[in-house]
């Protein structure tokens, strides 16, 4: 499997689990279940760890900290905000897999390049 192949399979995968964790992370918080929400901020940052380490990481980060310390008072603020964030990010792992993995003669540094701009 070359390079945009996988590229274009981690995008396939990120894009079929993000949607469940996303809906896991809003139960969590919906049933105050800290370790539930602790639990699926974990899961869903090392998802998002793949593509970014920008806002979205930094925000399961700290619904990471409030399920850790109980204080989930502001959870659903940060998830409303983290929600527009994957958005965006999905936007952009859908534009990237229709311009430049389907492009099979692209070179790695071009696909270095490109993993770059999503992080």
């Amino acid at each position: 499997m070359g390079d945009v192949e996988f590229l274009k399979e981690m995008i396939e995968l990120f894009l079929s689990y993000i949607p469940q964790q996303m809906q896991d992370i809003k139960q969590a918080i919906e049933e105050d279940d800290s370790q539930k929400l602790s639990d699926t901020a974990h899961a869903c940052k090392g998802l998002i760890g793949n593509y970014t380490k920008l806002d979205p990481y930094h925000l399961l980060l700290m619904l990471e900290d409030d399920a850790e310390s109980g204080q989930l008072d502001e959870s659903l603020i940060k998830y409303h905000s983290l929600e527009k964030e994957i958005s965006q990010l999905v936007v952009e792992l859908k534009m990237l897999m229709s311009q430049e993995c389907n492009n099979v003669h692209s070179s790695p540094e071009k696909i270095d390049s490109i993993q770059r701009r999503c992080t």
